[in-house]
This record gives structure tokens, sequence and C-alpha cells, in this order.
């Protein structure tokens, strides 16, 4: 069995593949940007180390979301092409999942944190628990320094990771000034483990396969907890401008 993984959520381009047995090859890209340039040809790379065509693929695993809404877009229209040209399965991944994912067997609390602009990000909290990733916290989006107060209260160390770590260290540095005590109760994880990691999501998703949760590229569907600014910025404008209409 053979899973391909595709992540472009966030400013990493990643692809994988990955054997029940085995990683095969991942290929990463954290410069620039430009998924929509690279993406095929990182997934046309990862596939000729792999050593594997496209058609020796089971099913197609791609990171959902939340995350860049441009980059969601991207890393799904990837997915879901190969999918359909192939007639394979998929399996969307939850970003935080898969950043989770990346410290398997961590003693500590896992918070993944996505940034989400406006001093907020995504997060959620997992630990390792005989051997599998338990999720303890609804994905949500919160304020950078509402998080930090959340995380003091929790009973061990938490270990941090995502492009939303340099948020989180500004509401935390904020606090340390206050309570310098809690600077070893919040741990980074390495940057090598920090960013969004194909073989992650793949990893993730070939536990689902396994247990038979999968979509078409007919059925899967993004995941971004919140609407983007734009939209929130034409709702806005356009509601005002309905209310005035109704009002007069």
């Amino acid at each position: 069995m053979y899973i391909l993984g595709i992540d472009t959520s966030s400013m990493v381009a990643t692809a994988a593949v990955i054997s029940p047995e085995k990683l095969l090859a991942e290929y990463i890209v954290n410069n620039k940007k430009n998924h929509s340039e690279k993406m095929m040809q990182v997934v046309d790379r990862v596939l000729q180390d792999s050593g594997i065509s496209l058609e020796d693929l089971d099913a197609v695993a791609v990171a959902r979301g939340p995350g860049s809404f441009t980059g969601i877009r991207i890393g799904m229209a990837c997915a879901e092409g190969i999918a359909h040209a192939l007639g394979k399965p998929m399996v969307g991944v939850n970003t935080l999942d898969g950043l989770a994912y990346n410290l398997m067997g961590e003693s500590s609390f896992i918070c993944p944190v996505v940034d989400a602009q406006r001093q907020e990000v995504y997060a959620s909290i997992y630990c390792w628990e005989d051997g599998r990733l338990q999720r303890l916290w609804e994905y949500e989006v919160v304020k950078a320094a509402d998080l930090v107060e959340r995380l003091l209260t929790l009973a061990k160390r938490v270990v941090i990771l995502g492009d939303g770590v340099p948020v989180l260290t500004k509401a935390l540095n904020e606090k340390e000034q206050k309570e310098p005590a809690i600077q070893d109760r919040i741990a980074i994880a390495h940057p090598a483990f920090a960013m969004p990691r194909a073989s992650s999501v793949a990893a993730v998703a070939l536990n689902e396969y396994a247990q038979g949760r999968f979509d078409t590229c007919y059925t899967i569907k993004p995941f971004y907890i919140r609407r983007s600014h734009a939209e929130e910025k034409w709702e806005e404008k356009h509601g005002r401008a309905r209310t005035g209409r109704c009002d007069n």
C-alpha cells in the first residue's frame, strides 16, 4: 500500500510517499510561497525518488486546513486532480493533526499552532497514549495571549510547533516579563519538526484509510474554521448596505 501526502497549507510545500513499512521519499520546499508553480514538480520528484508511479498509489492524502486559504486551495486542487485522474480515494487530514504527528511519542502535551493573522492562531491540544495520538481540545481560532494563559493551566509541560509559533512566542515573552517562572512550562519544537511535513499527513491518512475512513475527489472538503478576511469584509460591507436599505 502506498499513500501520497501533500501539504501546502502554509509557507511550506511538501509531498511524500509512505507505505505501512517505511517512508519512501519526502520533499520539502520552505523558502518561497509559490506553491502553484512548484507543487506538481514536487509531486513528480517524490514519486520518481520513491520508485513508484501514480498508478501504484492506493490513496492521496492532503492537508485540508486550517491554514493559508490560498495554500489550502492549491493543495486540495492538486490532490483532487491526481485522485480524479487515477480514480483513487482521498483522505483529508486536518493540518493541526498532521503537525502533532511530527512529535510522535512525545511525553509532553503537544500544541500545534497555525498563524491565523490578527494575533490569532488556529490550535488544539494533543497527547500520545498507548502509541495513539489523542486530541484533547476542539479545533479553534484563538487569540495568542489567551492561548498562552490556557496552556499555563495544564498539568504538564507543553511543546508548541507550527508557523504560529512566532505569534505565540510574542505573547509568551510578554507574559514572562511579569512571571519569569513560566519559561519552562512551554517549550518550542526543533525547527526540523515544527514545520508541516507531508510524511506526517500521509501517516495520519494511512491509519484513516486502513479503517475505511476516506473520501473521493467529489466529497472531500477544505476545513477553514472561519471565513477569509476578504469574505468577512465583503459581508460586513454588504450587510451594512442591506441594513441601510431596510431601515430606510
